[in-house]
């Protein structure tokens, strides 16, 4: 079994409950359920599921298969008959939003499996209304739009027929999401129309063909969608917003978290705040000004060095110029934990005289930004990873500046390029890995949206070309942890308003591919300006996220753990 009752924050019951939980801001939550859950252990067999609803041939009965231990007990449906077909529904309180979690296995799948929510306890139809089909080892998940069923996702590897599988149903009145084994769809595509639901709809595909022997098992409804929990970092001014974070964990164990703070997402002069955390995120300190120049300081990273030193970067902006100019990327130090900080120097650069206008309105003086932070070497070089084009190319490429004396000088003739070629690479972030292999993560302009990786196996004096993974990834972040695998957070573009997701890579030195079809949704802001997350490991398998959400002007620190993402 891979998650049957692995469920540390519900509580096991006999009869099902409904209970309150956080509203979240969009049904595309991966948090886990929060709520009481029914084992169908202390229900005598044989007949119908206590306080629900049947038809056809559904009764409790002896589950102990497909590794669920001797005396568990499950509600099964069979479809043997071509004159009815089996139907559960479980009734609860009306609501605007609904969570479902169960556990599915059937030892026969030859015909597929109905999950519906209704808006009644009579209505057999459903608000949302999701087909499960076998094929192979795989499941197919298909939704009712209301004429017609639509393929919206596969579930790979999920073995219905041999091991428990997990369904996750979160739903609104206007949008819903499904996961089978921790693969998620995303729909708006309703059965029928409604405001509220009120019954859990399972049944087998119809009357004809036959073939379907599906036991239910660990079945829980919540009245709201869940969250992670959070903490409140930082709320901007009325009339500003947050944006763009940067954390960094310093030596005592203290958390800082840099962030943009501006009138709007771009075109406006802004400035660059800093917040800490004594207590692993639990509670911030109020903010302090970092920079506040003449133009737009943007985008700031941090980096904690071996020695102590903390190294802020950042990219400016001349918005009052026509066309608007880049000025290049800045780095600023300190000693004393963030609290003071150096007069900034500038990273040297092949691709931007420092005068020129930015991209897209000109390319005539080239230009150059970044978006990763620095990482340290063993040998105590230091690399900053840039984007921009030159002043002979107007391709957008990526590169890597080295710096041999801690981030004091950057010279341009120490820059290599990471790729460069008919798409554009754009914010490129490195990470160190514990073998010292580098990779560098890579935002492009190719579509459909995927995240390019480039590797070193040189102390990134030498890079292999990018090439595509399978994730729909931009304005990313990701960390090395502790065990060594490395956490990826992002904006996911095939997703409204482009919310965070995350994916743990085991093993980063071998293939990314086949990981973000169970992605974790960390933090949807539900508007359409957010993503650009940052990243701590508070403690082993403990991660801490930052989000921003520019309509209430504040930045979040999200909690996750290991279990929440998938392996």
């Amino acid at each position: 079994m891979r998650y049957r009752k692995l469920r540390p924050l519900v509580t096991l019951v006999a009869g099902l409950a409904i209970v309150a939980g956080t509203i979240a801001a969009s049904p595309a939550t991966a948090a886990p359920f929060v709520g009481s859950v029914r084992d169908f252990n202390s229900e005598a067999t044989g007949v119908a599921p206590t306080g629900c609803t049947t038809l056809g041939d559904v009764t409790v009965q002896s589950a102990a298969i497909a590794g669920a231990p001797g005396g568990n007990r499950a509600a099964r449906l069979i479809d043997a008959s071509a004159s009815n077909y089996p139907r559960l529904v479980c009734a609860s309180t009306a609501s605007a939003q609904k969570s479902v979690t169960m556990q599915l296995t059937a030892p026969q799948m030859d015909i597929g499996v109905v999950i519906a929510l209704g808006k009644t306890s009579a209505d057999t139809t459903g608000l949302w209304r999701f087909f499960l089909e076998r094929s192979g080892t795989d499941v197919v998940v298909s939704v009712f739009n209301g004429t017609n069923w639509v393929v919206i996702g596969t579930a790979p590897g999920v073995n219905p027929t041999t091991e428990w599988f997990e369904v996750r149903l979160d739903a609104s009145s206007t949008w819903a999401t499904i996961g089978v084994d921790r693969a998620r769809f995303s729909t708006s595509a309703r059965a029928s129309t409604g405001t509220t639901m009120e019954s859990v709809i399972i049944n087998s595909a119809g009357t004809t063909p036959l073939g379907l022997q599906l036991y239910v098992d660990d079945f829980g409804v919540a009245n709201s969608i869940p969250a992670f929990s959070s903490t409140l970092a930082a709320t901007a001014p009325v009339g500003q917003q947050i944006r763009f974070p940067g954390a960094a964990k310093l030596l005592d164990g203290t958390i800082v978290a840099a962030y943009y703070e501006g009138p709007s997402h771009g075109a406006t002069n802004g400035l660059i705040k800093l917040v800490r955390s004594s207590d692993d995120g639990l509670t911030w300190s109020s903010p302090i000004l970092v920079t506040d120049q003449t133009h737009d300081p943007r985008g700031p990273q941090l980096t904690t060095l071996n020695d102590g030193t903390l190294l802020l970067t950042y990219f400016y902006m001349e918005w009052t110029a026509t066309p608007y100019v880049a000025h290049g990327t800045f780095v600023m130090r300190s000693t004393d934990g963030g609290l003071t900080w150096s007069s900034p120097s500038a990273v040297g650069t092949q691709m931007s005289c420092a005068c020129g206008p930015v991209w897209p309105d000109s390319y005539a003086g080239g230009w150059s930004a970044h978006k990763g932070p620095i990482v340290e070497l063993a040998s105590g070089d230091l690399l900053i990873p840039l984007y921009g084009t030159t002043p002979t190319d107007s391709r957008i490429r990526a590169t890597v500046v080295r710096s041999t004396d801690g981030g004091v000088t950057w010279d341009a003739a120490n820059e290599v390029t990471l790729g460069v070629g008919s798409i554009s690479y754009l914010e490129p972030n490195l990470s160190v890995l514990p073998s010292g292999e580098l990779v560098a993560t890579i935002r492009t302009s190719a579509t459909p949206r995927k995240l390019y990786l480039s590797r070193s196996f040189d102390n990134g004096f030498t890079w292999t070309t990018p090439s595509a993974t399978d994730i729909p990834a931009e304005a990313h972040s990701q960390i090395v942890l502790d065990d060594g695998s490395v956490l990826l957070t992002y904006g996911n573009p095939n997703l409204p308003g482009r919310p965070t997701e995350g994916i743990i890579i085991d093993d980063p030195s071998g293939s990314w591919n086949g990981l973000a079809v169970r992605s974790t949704l960390v933090y949807d802001a539900a508007t359409t300006d957010q993503a650009n997350p940052a990243n701590i490991e508070v403690s082993p398998g403990e991660y801490l996220t930052l989000g921003y959400n520019v309509s209430n002007r504040t930045m979040s620190a999200i909690f996750t753990t290991r279990a929440d993402y998938a392996n």
